[in-house]
């Protein structure tokens, strides 16, 4: 059914878990794994792209076949729609810290909320 699965993640438990959740989920899709260094950001671009190839292969682990993976800087919610439509994805899943009004966490709020394409979020 899904194709594209776009994987957002701020290296939180809850990003982890959605990275493993799309993986198991969505065998068949191609993945790729967003990190967003926002202007808060207690990453560099350099030590964020380093933290997700670290990620990355720990979650792969013994694969040859790992997920595309990119950092951009920028606004987390904005980024990740744009990455997502630049893409082609036709899935976006995000963890969800539970830190925005509605318990989901504010970049996983506002990913669902201005989103155009399907959005899976996931807890720890």
């Amino acid at each position: 059914m899904f194709k594209r699965v776009l994987v957002a993640t701020d290296f939180s438990p809850s990003a982890q878990r959605a990275l493993e959740l799309a993986r198991k989920g969505f065998p068949q899709a191609e993945l790729r794994v967003l990190h967003v260094v926002a202007e808060d950001s207690p990453f560099t671009a350099t030590e964020a792209l380093l933290e997700l190839e670290m990620l990355v292969s720990e979650a792969c682990k013994g694969e040859t076949n790992l997920p595309g993976h990119e950092v951009v800087q920028g606004s987390p919610v904005q980024q990740v729609l744009e990455s997502a439509k630049a893409w082609g994805a036709d899935l976006i899943v995000v963890g969800v810290s539970g830190q925005g009004g509605q318990g989901l966490g504010s970049v996983a709020e506002g990913v669902v909320r201005a989103s155009v394409i399907p959005v899976l979020t996931v807890r720890a």
